[in-house]
């Protein structure tokens, strides 16, 4: 019984691709379909492809179940923005289109190199990044408790505790609610800013409840 709810697929073999709530999904190897979880197994992991949010995750190990979620592990995550996210475990949730990211994080993008967190959430609907816990990067020099991402204005907030250096311009805070903006211009150049409204954030601060 256990082994007739367990389909090991050929189902669809290595070279075709299932879906999974927008993403279209291209396995490595062999696919187990659980038919009473509805869970299904890509052990040799896969990749998995959203061309409407622009996001892409290849990793070595995926589970998902259809409509709900999808779980992969020693996971490379791309944008159609050009941010490459590498993570030991990323889940995605089907109904908020949360992407989540943790171990090992490391992400750069045209405006970002070397970042690394304890934890990176991706709005992939909204193109908003959240990093928390121990957030760094290395290009622009900065760090802060925690950073927030919005890839579709080109700014960022950092919350609490932050360093921030580049050329010339160094600020830093040592407040648990301390907040400092952050731009890019056309070129990708950074200017930040310690005068902000907290009309202007909180929106992200909100982000991080």
């Amino acid at each position: 019984m256990r082994r007739a709810l367990m389909i090991t697929a050929a189902l669809w073999g290595v070279s075709s691709a299932a879906t999974f709530a927008g993403f279209s999904i291209k396995p490595y190897g062999d696919q187990k379909l659980n038919l009473q979880t509805g869970t299904t197994v890509l052990g040799k992991g896969g990749v998995a492809s959203d061309a409407e949010r622009g996001v892409s995750v290849d990793a070595k190990y995926i589970e998902f179940k259809e409509g709900d979620w999808l779980k992969a592990r020693d996971a490379k995550l791309t944008t159609r923005e050009g941010g490459t996210l590498l993570g030991q475990n990323v889940e995605y949730q089907a109904k908020s289109g949360i992407l989540s990211a943790s171990g090992n994080l490391q992400y750069g993008d045209a405006r970002v190199q070397g970042l690394s967190a304890r934890t990176i959430s991706l709005d992939t609907t909204r193109k908003l990044a959240v990093a928390m816990g121990g957030v760094s990067s290395q290009k622009p020099a900065m760090s802060a408790d925690n950073i927030v991402v919005d890839y579709a204005n080109n700014r960022a907030v950092m919350f609490g505790n932050y360093q921030y250096s580049y050329n010339r311009t160094k600020l830093s805070s040592a407040k648990a609610d301390a907040v400092l903006l952050v731009t890019w211009n056309a070129l990708g150049q950074p200017s930040a800013s310690t005068k902000v409204s907290e009309a202007q954030i909180a929106p992200y601060r909100a982000l991080l409840k």
